[in-house]
């Protein structure tokens, strides 16, 4: 399955790595900088990769980190700085028998430390973690407040991924998208959505949108309807996850009836003539 990091992650083991250079690979093993969970993680932590409705698909919002103060790297300072910095990207952080969150829980303030005594019985004394909010807060690139946050250097574009738009929507025919295929390009797979936001006078427009994997056939995008029509308010933000292999993106725009209803435009009822853009936002390249 493909998935992606959210970004502020991504930021957080480059600024680490920056900030405790001793502390970088081989120095410490690559799985010490974990991401993703293994088979053995419970389905339900950040480290597994889930579907977040209005921000993306198969996303993990969890990172691991070594606990090295011999090398430079200390996590229990680390997640205490980013604790005091009371990032709102932060959902919650444990290291060395201790969490805190970003809510209060069972008697504890939001932003305080309390015990951690997990099931499997691991303190995090060799590591640290931090999980961040299942949002597009989450893909907040700023540095942390805390070691690094200074030298790292901006993530390379197979690790952080990459946008491109706005694109115009055309006001009558098609407007045709060709893409990288996603999760499928030979030299640079990646994950892809796209993304539309306008702002159409505070009233709501319509789109047909279909996809094609380039094999003759099209179907809608998910996200949209049965017929690929999907209805959107102004100032309204809609990321579609398209599916894998996915080369071309087919836009059309309709009309808005009287109930709300995606219909096809007529003289009497034209599709919305103001200026439509969109964006194709791709992720890193999957692993």
């Amino acid at each position: 399955m493909a998935w992606r990091a959210a970004r502020s992650l991504l930021v957080l083991h480059q600024q680490l790595k920056a900030g405790a250079p001793r502390a970088r690979p081989p120095a410490t093993g690559e799985d010490e900088w974990g991401l993703i969970g293994d088979a053995a993680h419970d389905p339900t932590s950040d480290h597994t990769p889930h579907n977040f409705p209005g921000w993306g698909s198969n996303i993990v919002t969890a990172a691991d980190f070594p606990n090295r103060p011999d090398l430079g790297l200390d996590a229990h300072r680390v997640l205490d700085d980013i604790r005091r910095s009371r990032d709102n990207r932060v959902k919650y952080g444990i290291s060395n028998g201790q969490m805190f969150s970003s809510y209060a829980v069972r008697g504890f303030d939001a932003w305080a430390w309390r015990p951690y005594n997990p099931k499997n019985g691991d303190k995090h004394f060799t590591h640290g973690h931090l999980s961040v909010v299942g949002d597009a807060r989450a893909d907040g690139t700023q540095p942390w407040r805390t070691i690094g946050a200074g030298t790292a250097d901006e993530l390379e574009e197979d690790e952080m991924g990459a946008s491109f738009g706005p694109i115009d929507i055309q006001l009558e025919g098609f407007t045709s998208l060709t893409i990288p295929p996603v999760n499928g390009g030979v030299a640079d797979p990646r994950p892809a959505w796209l993304n539309l936001c306008n702002d159409t006078g505070f009233t709501t427009y319509g789109l047909r949108i279909w996809c094609t994997k380039g094999d003759q056939g099209w179907q809608p995008v998910p996200g949209t309807d049965a017929n690929g029509l999907i209805a959107i308010k102004s100032g309204q933000r809609v990321s579609l996850s398209l599916p894998d292999q996915t080369g071309g993106v087919s836009i059309k725009r309709k009309a808005i009836d009287a109930n709300g209803a995606v219909v096809d435009p007529t003289e009497e009822l034209p599709a919305y003539a103001g200026h439509l853009t969109c964006a194709i936002e791709r992720g890193p390249v999957s692993r």
